[in-house]
């Protein structure tokens, strides 16, 4: 009893690992306290939202193997322009270093990492081959005389799979490399360097930052968000022993081609 018990929950944590959210192909970093934020829906994601007063504060953060990437939405619902500070946003992993990086450089990166095209591997040898000998007799009187042929199969089915292995490569390759660019330039029109720092009343401002850590390890973390005197908390929960596939995912998100 106590073996099936543990067959069905070691099923049911890989079935809930499998379908993660991701973006852009990278696993969302789930929120430590989920309940206690609000949440819309864009692009087919659940952004959580903080708000208070008259301002509105929202924060999307997903990973690759190399950096962190952090959506920061704020809505300014008020009469007057909110005026954004420099640095108004942190992250924060105790026990570790986590560096600012330049989003642009990162867009740069990301784009470079996929911009060269699918090369396929060279089809294997033969795997074997089959030689088949016929051949009749015919004697007349004191004499007898042999017609043979000899006739040599090759099995190159392996190369047919081969073929057809290559495709399917290709095309995952392909539609990652869109997806890459698609992330590249996202990152360079987001970038939090070229956004105002004023957001005018009834605007919303959009800004996009990378951070790398020096030690590529997961633990917990909290990205700060301060507008005027408020300060908005995003606290996340990773787990190192959740690691199973590239990127920190289940491998059957498919993201072997994200490496940054």
């Amino acid at each position: 009893m106590m073996r099936r018990l543990s067959v069905i929950v070691g099923t049911l944590l890989m079935c809930g690992t499998a379908f993660a959210e991701s973006r852009f192909g990278r696993p969302v970093v789930k929120l430590a306290n989920p309940k206690e934020f609000g949440y819309f829906k864009l692009d087919d994601n659940q952004f959580p939202f903080l708000e208070r007063g008259s301002v509105s504060v929202s924060c999307m953060t997903y990973r690759g193997t190399r950096r962190y990437y952090v959506e920061i939405g704020i809505v300014n619902r008020s009469g007057a322009p909110a005026v954004l500070q420099n640095g108004f946003v942190s992250f924060n992993k105790q026990g570790y270093t986590v560096l600012l990086a330049d989003t642009m450089a990162s867009a740069t990166d990301v784009w470079a990492n996929v911009a060269r095209a699918f090369v396929p591997t060279p089809p294997p040898p033969p795997t074997k081959s089959t030689t088949t000998y016929s051949g009749t007799a015919t004697t007349l009187g004191n004499n007898t005389q042999i017609n043979g042929m000899a006739t040599t199969t090759v099995d190159n089915s392996a190369a047919g799979w081969h073929a057809l292995g290559q495709a399917i490569a290709a095309r995952n390759y392909y539609n990652a490399q869109g997806r890459e660019q698609k992330l590249a330039v996202y990152l360079a029109t987001f970038a939090h360097e070229k956004q105002e720092m004023t957001i005018q009343p009834g605007k919303t401002g959009l800004y996009i930052f990378t951070f790398e850590q020096m030690k590529q390890k997961k633990a917990p973390f909290e990205v700060r968000v301060s507008e005027g005197s408020e300060t908005f908390v995003f606290a996340y929960k990773e787990w190192p022993r959740w690691k199973t596939g590239v990127d920190g995912a289940h491998p059957s998100l498919h993201l072997s081609d994200c490496t940054v």
